[in-house]
């Protein structure tokens, strides 16, 4: 993924820094490198936005910056007008010191060398949209936006078995772990300084968390009207932030829900020109039949892409490689021939992952309601937070995998939700941290690392003031997301009576009505799973396809290949599985009422890994 790139030898370390940059050129990309004495930085990228020279020095030559990403406003300055975004970042920090770090509003990675005092300061943005890893070993302090760059070194490496855990049962990694155990991710609103042959890291963030919104249920008529006044302005600031500049050439994915919804029709307002997006999915997928609806409203570039079985297939193993085997392979992979298509024709991708998790998309959950009336954690509320993304059964991780293998990774997955319970008193507080970081930073955002290839990735649902106002908003005005689809509604009344994909109501709908969809749906799929499907089967509002289907695809389509890689004698020859167990588990998923597709993912990319990285 294009990144930002360095290291600070020990000795001669040009021939491995070149090989660093070489094994991040996935595509053909512009590449600018600075060496001088030991010290090695460079920066490849698209050459899309942030275009001048880098690095970037500062008038003196004591400071020399090199970053990928953009900065969309510092304080009460907007930045739409800047044309080097490297320039107005290090004047910030040559003037003022690394305290600029928490009022800056950006989607970005930084690197500043002081050539005076012979110290690197490494900065991630406040929350980790554009990945660092680094490693400090005998040929000196390297870093990279992928491992693959790192293991250029020929480092000694040992698997982090905590990782594999945490691959088995989130789907993706948490914390700042790499499956490489002397190998780290920088933390989200962090920088990381070196210097004399040691580092340091420093946090300059924290998710707020304001009493108020835990504890305010009532409101005025003139309250709530208030409350919709501020929200319209958040999102209007946060979306012309990244919608009025660099915008002949953006591309937006346009799905059946609410979040992109928001983010085409703000395009629309503000007149960008061309409008173009896609939808994925079937002709008759909900996705597809809303998200032409609301193009067509707005006169919008439409494009449809219909993922096909064999190009997943093809893809898996390519996205295993990008991701370096931390991410899970089934997410983001159905987006390649989308954007691969639009490579080169489009520049910048805006989206707006986690926005309906921002403003109340999970408090519907049982789980959720609970942790909503506590103030303090108990045992319960515990459990929930430690088992809220825990997608893998104990029952059925053990008969996988030998004893051995099942006792190193049974209960480490434990580990980083536990932090979130120690570290904040409500639950529901540390829930939101929790889903935002660890599910948002290292799993939604990992599609990230398939855009990136192909263009710059913009999103406003991680502007500075939208978190803020979301994290500020009452819980109570979040519930069935009563704020977020009543702002659009006013400010898209049109757009808000087409229907939206899950509930097949208009965006406008009452509570009420929500609520008894949500019941219904939450039938449906229990008798999905009962011996009552047959009975549903004709019933098309019940039975739309989803963008992908790879339960049935294992079941049919990649049968055969999914079959070929779980059982091949390379995986078996690992030491992890019970071979017989795994058999069990593909004869298990062949049944109609089976589903185990994301644990047989799990498996071929824990195998496409070390096929990738170890072998």
């Amino acid at each position: 993924m294009p990144g930002i790139v360095g290291l600070i030898s020990k000795n001669n370390g040009m021939k491995l820094f070149n090989e660093m940059i070489e094994s991040l050129n996935h595509n053909n990309y512009k590449i600018e490198k600075y060496s001088k004495n030991n010290v090695h930085l460079g920066r490849v990228h698209l050459g899309y936005v942030n275009v001048l020279a880098q690095p970037f020095f500062s008038k003196d030559k004591r400071f020399g910056l090199v970053m990928i990403g953009e900065i969309f406003s510092y304080g009460n300055i907007e930045n739409r007008t800047n044309k080097n975004d490297s320039e107005f970042f290090l004047d910030l920090f040559v003037k003022n010191g690394i305290k600029i770090l928490s009022e800056i509003n950006g989607q970005y990675a930084a690197c500043i060398y002081d050539f005076l005092k012979k110290k690197l300061f490494i900065i991630s943005d406040r929350y980790g949209t554009r990945p660092i890893y680094y490693y400090l070993g005998e040929n000196g302090f390297m870093f990279a936006p992928e491992v693959k760059a790192i293991l250029k070194a020929n480092i000694s490496v040992a698997i982090d078995y905590k990782s594999i855990s945490d691959l088995f049962h989130f789907n993706h990694l948490y914390g700042n772990k790499t499956m490489f155990e002397n190998i780290k991710q920088i933390p989200e609103a962090s920088y990381l300084t070196y210097q004399n042959g040691s580092f340091k890291i420093h946090k300059y963030w924290d998710f707020p968390e304001y009493d108020e919104a835990y504890e305010k249920t009532k409101f005025s008529k003139i309250e709530i009207a208030n409350y919709i006044e501020e929200m319209q302005d958040v999102f209007t600031k946060a979306i012309k932030r990244q919608l009025l500049h660099n915008n002949e050439k953006i591309l937006i994915p346009l799905s059946g829900g609410l979040d992109s919804r928001y983010v085409i029709a703000f395009a629309f307002a503000l007149k960008v020109n061309p409008l173009v997006a896609f939808t994925m999915g079937p002709e008759n997928s909900e996705d597809q039949i809303y998200g032409k609806l609301v193009a067509k409203k707005l006169v919008a570039n439409h494009w449809s892409f219909n993922v096909q079985p064999e190009d997943i297939w093809k893809d898996a193993k390519y996205f295993s490689y990008i991701s370096d085997g931390m991410s899970m392979i089934y997410g983001p992979i159905q987006g390649f021939s989308s954007y691969r298509y639009f490579y080169k024709k489009q520049e910048i991708t805006v989206t707006s992952q986690m926005c309906d998790v921002l403003f109340g998309s999970p408090l519907c959950r049982r789980r959720i309601k609970y942790l909503i009336n506590k103030n303090t954690f108990d045992e319960k509320s515990r459990k929930i937070i430690i088992n809220i993304f825990n997608l893998a059964q104990d029952d059925t991780l053990r008969s996988i995998f030998n004893k051995s293998f099942f006792d190193k990774i049974n209960k480490e997955y434990t580990e980083i939700p536990m932090i979130y319970i120690t570290k904040y008193k409500r639950p529901l507080h540390s829930y939101f941290n929790l889903i935002i970081n660890e599910h948002g930073r290292r799993g939604t955002l990992c599609g990230n690392l398939m855009y990136n290839l192909y263009v710059e990735t913009r999103m406003p649902s991680y502007d500075n003031d939208l978190m803020e106002f979301s994290y500020k908003l009452p819980v109570e005005l979040k519930k069935n997301q009563y704020l977020y689809r009543k702002t659009f509604s006013i400010l898209f009344p049109e757009l808000a009576k087409i229907k939206r994909e899950k509930t097949n109501l208009p965006i406008s709908t009452s509570n009420f009505r929500l609520e008894l969809k949500t019941f219904e749906n939450k039938l449906i799929t229990y008798l999905k799973s009962s011996s009552a499907q047959r009975l549903l089967i004709n019933f098309n509002r019940w039975n739309r396809p989803n963008y992908v289907n790879y339960n049935e695809w294992f079941k049919k389509d990649l049968k055969k290949e999914m079959g070929e890689i779980v059982l091949d004698r390379k995986t078996l020859s690992r030491g992890f599985y019970n071979e017989n167990g795994l058999k069990e588990l593909l004869r298990q998923h062949s049944l109609p009422n089976k589903d185990h597709s994301r644990l047989i993912w799990q498996i071929i990319n824990l195998e496409y890994f070390f096929r990738n990285f170890i072998d």
